[in-house]
């Protein structure tokens, strides 16, 4: 499952590292102006290596500087095995940088008067409810924005491939224990953006989607840009989602994800997104007209909760505001995101005091080009000269990852007891297993084996060992194998369904007959 920034600590350090190359210019202005060569003089060759490395279908790559768009270029092909090529206007998917919208948005109406940072959720979402009454009570606004609830990155499985929409999502999500203090750490939560877009709609007195299209993509000129799938029929210039498997990339089908949409569902391209970075980079001006109070897009590039992952002595802090992951590095303010959807990967970078800002977007995934790329782009701009093969750097890490899920398979192989048989017959764990949150887990016996259905999920399940079943969920994406466990009562029937990492869904009771 992607749609997040796929940032852990050891993310954070490795980014830690690129930020390290904002150390600035040595010496008189006027020595660094003779000696400063043309930053984007090869460029094009660097980036279409990296893509060529990454067996990545196409890719377009915007840089701004000093409030002009001074570089917006596509490379490679829309559709693998097609001709038409990706060009600066091409739509993509940002994934998760559309967390940055809806903040802004936030931002906005605070400004109007509408709303405000430490408004109680609840203000806004009469109905909503989380685990803890505690936090039900006092989550704001501000605490929906900074993945501070408590909840961690967990609950995806709710609104991923599924046919619930947002207050369905809402309503149901007050049935995911936290996993940590409320306030206490960072725990990446997209149905807390959700909740946070809500808001923003009923604030507004609209919708999250037309509160984009008026508030942000209209005064910006984002014209081809849009908050839903659905609307990418009526354009023509417009990528197609791959999977990468083994340096071979294959058509998916683009995600639906609607009904998380102020967490991740924009679609846009390098020029119209150039424009936002002219809009942030400006603290809220564009063209001349404000559109934002410097005061309130500056709070949301504020730090609200410690990230963790400082790598060294240089680097002062990591953590991460409303909207944006934040770092320093020798005193230099870094704001940034990335996102992804099935089969697309994307980057944004702003350093406010270099004026300088990147995005990159690209139609596979998974890969590690983009960081490496922005990593390129920065040296070129900030040090004169690359100083680092980023692209090699990841595409090791990415070996290393490889090897370390492969290692972590045989492991949990080796673990498995060989010989042992179900203890039941298959139709014997046929049925509708249910949880209050995720709704029915529904298990059939198809051929020789079981089948394992969540909305439009299914995985064809092999007997692993003991009670345990796994297979793979088709279409791919969801994340991971469907491994399932039944739990067999004092009765010797069939009473829940545990699946790994998901939820336990229960089998419901039968009715009693009522005597008339």
């Amino acid at each position: 499952m992607t749609l997040d920034t796929r940032r852990s600590a050891r993310g954070a350090r490795r980014v830690a590292g690129l930020v390290g190359l904002l150390s600035g210019w040595a010496g008189s202005a006027g020595l660094a102006a003779q000696a400063k060569p043309d930053p984007v003089a090869g460029l094009d060759a660097s980036i279409e290596k990296v893509r060529q490395s990454w067996s990545i279908p196409g890719l377009a790559v915007g840089i701004v500087k000093n409030d002009s768009l001074i570089y917006a270029k596509g490379f490679g092909v829309k559709e693998q095995g097609k001709p038409d090529r990706v060009d600066e206007r091409t739509l993509f998917a940002i994934g998760s940088n559309t967390k940055s919208f809806t903040a802004t948005a936030a931002a906005m109406l605070v400004d109007d008067g509408k709303l405000k940072w430490n408004d109680k959720a609840t203000r806004w979402l009469p109905g909503f409810q989380l685990f803890d009454p505690y936090v039900t009570r006092e989550i704001t606004v501000r605490d929906l924005l900074s993945h501070r609830s408590g909840l961690g990155r967990r609950g995806d499985f709710l609104w991923y491939g599924t046919s619930f929409s947002r207050d369905d999502i809402l309503a149901r999500i007050r049935y995911l224990e936290p996993n940590a203090g409320f306030r206490t750490e960072m725990g990446y939560q997209n149905i807390m953006f959700l909740a946070a877009g809500q808001v923003v709609g009923r604030a507004a007195g609209s919708t999250w989607d037309e509160v984009m299209r008026q508030r942000i993509f209209r005064p910006l000129g984002m014209s081809t840009s849009g908050t839903s799938v659905t609307e990418l029929k009526a354009q023509a210039d417009v990528s197609t989602p791959h999977s990468i498997d083994d340096s071979v990339a294959r058509t998916i089908p683009w995600r639906d994800i609607d009904n998380i949409g102020p967490a991740g569902s924009i679609n846009s391209n390098v020029v119209e997104m150039a424009q936002y970075l002219r809009f942030q980079l400006g603290n809220g001006t564009f063209k001349g007209t404000r559109l934002v109070s410097a005061t309130n897009l500056g709070i949301t590039k504020t730090p609200h909760i410690n990230s963790g992952g400082v790598g060294d002595s240089l680097t002062h802090f990591a953590a991460y505001g409303l909207g944006w992951v934040l770092q320093d590095y020798r005193g230099k303010k870094i704001a940034w995101h990335n996102g992804g959807i099935d089969g697309m990967l994307s980057e944004m970078w702003t350093i406010p005091e270099a004026g300088l800002g990147i995005v990159v977007l690209t139609n596979g995934s998974p890969h590690a080009a983009g960081s490496a790329i922005v990593g390129d782009i920065i040296d070129r701009f900030l040090l004169g000269a690359p100083s680092k093969d980023w692209n090699a750097e990841n595409l090791k890490q990415m070996r290393q990852f490889g090897q370390m899920a492969a290692a972590q398979q045989k492991q949990r192989d080796s673990e498995r007891a060989k010989g042992t048989r179900p203890s039941l017959p298959l139709e014997r764990y046929a049925g509708t297993y249910a949880d209050p949150m995720y709704g029915d887990l529904v298990v059939t016996v198809e051929g020789e084996g079981l089948t394992l259905r969540y909305q439009s999920f299914t995985a064809k399940l092999e007997h692993w060992h003991y009670n345990t079943f796994r297979g793979e969920w088709r279409p791919s994406g969801i994340g991971g194998p469907a491994v399932v466990t039944f739990q067999i009562d004092v009765m010797g029937k069939v009473a829940k369904a545990d699946l790994d990492n998901v939820a336990t869904f229960r089998r419901p009771e039968p009715k009693q007959a009522v005597n008339p």
